[in-house]
C-alpha cells in the first residue's frame, strides 16, 4: 500500500477519465461478435478433437504406460512408471531360508595359543577366534574344516554351534601351504549340549560367476554368528600372503567376494543361493580407503585336501627336490643370461630332481610346457601338480636348452 500511495504523490492525483458513448458500444459489439465466434470455433474444435481421438483409438495400437515427471525438487528429477509385474529371478534368493538352512553347519571356533615372546617368560597364551564348517561326519565324529592359521599353535580349541555352549574339539590334520585344518568333535559331547548340527552340502565353485550372490557366515570379530551377504567379484586371483607359521610366503588361488568379512570369519564358509559351500574365507585386504576385498579358497581346490586331512592327518605334495633362486632383469643383465626363470642352487640328494639329472646352476625356464619367470609361477605349477606325474622341466644349461623328464615325489605335510 505504501508503495501504491507514494507513487501517486510522485505523480500527481489519479483523474478516471471516461471514454466517448460510441465508443464503448464500439467495444461492446465487437466483444460480443469476438466471444460468439470463440463459441463456434470452440464447438467445431471440440467435435473434431472427438473424432480424431475416436479414430486413433479405433485404429492406433494402444498407447505406451503413461510417465509422471516428480519434480519437486528442482535439483533432481525422479521418473515414475506404471506398475508392472516383474517375474522373481530365481538367481535371486531368499537368503533367510539359505542361512537358515546351513547355519547348524557353521562353528565358532575360540583357541588358546602358545605366543612366543622376549623376556623371562618366553611363551604366554593368548586368545584367538575364527569360523568352521562341518564338512563330514561318521559314527563318533563330525568333522570341521577352518584355516591353518586358526588353529596354529593352539594348546586349546573349543567349538560353538549356538553361541553358548562350547564344545572340547582336536586338530587331526594341518596343512601350513594350503592353510587347511580339519578339526575332530565327539557326536556325544554335541549330543550332551542339546546342540543341534548338521553336514553342510560343498557346491561346485568352477561354476560361480562375477555378480553371482553368496553369503559369508562366520565369528565375525569373535561375537559369535554373523551373516553378511554379497557377489562374488571376480574370479582366479592369486594371492601372496605372509603368514608368520610358515617360512615363505603363502601363495593362494582364490576367489574374492564384497560380502564383509572380518576377524573371526577365517576359516568359514561362503555359501552360494543354494545353501551349498564354494568357498573357505581365508585372508582380506587391509587398509585406508579399502572395502569389500575378502578372499576365498575355493572348494573345488582343496575339496581332496580336506579329505585327506580327515583321513590320513596330513597332506601329499608334489615334491621335486630343488632349491632356487629368482632370476630378474637385473640379474640376467649383469650375468648376460639367456632367459629370466629360476636358478637352481641346490639338488636334494636322492631327490626326484637329483635322480633325474638335474644339476646345480641350470636354468629353469619350463614346468610341462609353461613358462616359468618367477617363484609363484614355479609354485603354481608344482602345487598343481600330484605326486607320481611325469614332468618336462625346461632349463638352459651352459647356454643350451634341455628338455628334462622328472617324476614327482611325495611330500607330506
Amino acid at each position: 500500500m505504501n508503495n501504491f500511495n507514494h507513487n501517486s504523490d510522485l505523480y500527481g492525483p489519479a483523474t478516471y477519465i471516461a471514454p466517448p458513448p460510441e465508443k464503448r458500444n464500439s467495444f461492446a459489439r465487437y466483444l460480443a461478435v469476438t466471444m460468439l465466434a470463440v463459441a463456434i470455433g470452440g464447438a467445431f474444435l471440440g467435435l473434431g478433437l472427438a473424432a480424431g481421438y475416436t479414430t486413433t483409438r479405433h485404429f492406433l495400437p494402444e498407447p505406451p504406460p503413461a510417465v509422471e515427471v516428480a519434480n519437486n525438487n528442482p535439483g533432481f528429477n525422479s521418473i515414475s512408471l506404471e506398475p508392472m509385474i516383474i517375474a522373481i529371478d530365481p538367481q535371486i534368493p531368499d537368503f533367510t531360508q539359505v542361512i537358515a538352512t546351513a547355519k547348524d553347519a557353521v562353528v565358532s571356533i575360540n583357541v588358546m595359543a602358545a605366543v612366543p615372546r622376549s623376556g623371562f617368560f618366553n611363551v604366554t597364551e593368548q586368545p584367538g577366534a575364527g569360523s568352521g564348517f562341518i564338512f563330514a561326519q561318521d559314527d563318533d565324529y563330525v568333522f570341521i574344516a577352518t584355516n591353518n592359521h586358526v588353529i596354529a599353535n593352539a594348546t586349546t580349541i573349543t567349538i560353538s554351534l549356538d553361541d553358548n555352549e562350547r564344545v572340547d574339539a582336536r586338530a587331526i590334520g594341518t596343512d601350513i601351504e594350503s592353510d587347511l585344518a580339519v578339526l575332530a568333535v565327539s557326536k556325544a559331547a554335541l549330543e550332551e549340549k542339546g546342540v543341534p548340527f548338521t553336514v553342510v552340502d560343498l557346491g561346485c565353485s568352477d561354476s560361480m560367476r562375477m555378480g553371482d550372490s553368496v553369503v559369508a557366515i562366520g565369528n565375525a570379530m569373535g561375537a559369535g554368528q554373523t551373516a553378511t551377504k554379497g557377489i562374488i567379484s571376480a574370479v582366479n586371483l592369486q594371492i601372496t600372503v605372509n603368514d608368520p607359521n610358515s617360512r615363505v610366503p603363502l601363495t593362494l588361488d582364490v576367489l574374492q567376494t564384497d560380502a564383509a568379512v572380518n576377524q573371526g570369519n577365517s576359516g568359514g564358509p561362503l555359501i552360494n543361493h543354494h545353501g551349498e559351500v564354494i568357498g573357505i574365507v581365508t585372508a582380506k585386504l587391509f587398509g585406508q580407503g579399502i572395502e569389500g576385498m575378502g578372499y576365498v579358497l575355493p572348494i573345488n581346490d582343496i575339496r581332496d585336501l580336506l579329505l585327506m586331512l580327515k583321513e590320513e592327518g596330513s597332506t601329499r605334495h608334489a615334491f621335486i627336490g630343488l632349491i632356487t633362486v629368482q632370476i630378474n632383469e637385473q640379474i640376467r643383465n649383469q650375468f648376460n643370461l639367456p632367459s629370466l626363470g629360476l636358478l637352481i642352487r641346490e639338488v636334494v640328494p636322492d631327490g626326484p630332481s637329483c635322480i633325474a639329472g638335474l644339476e646345480e646352476w641350470d636354468l629353469i625356464v619350463q614346468f610341462d610346457g609353461k613358462p616359468i619367470t618367477n617363484l609363484e609361477e614355479y609354485r603354481e605349477a608344482l602345487f598343481a601338480s600330484s605326486p607320481g606325474d611325469e614332468v618336462i622341466i625346461g632349463l638352459y644349461r651352459n647356454r643350451v636348452f634341455l628338455e628334462i623328464p622328472v617324476v614327482l615325489g611325495s611330500r607330506i605335510h
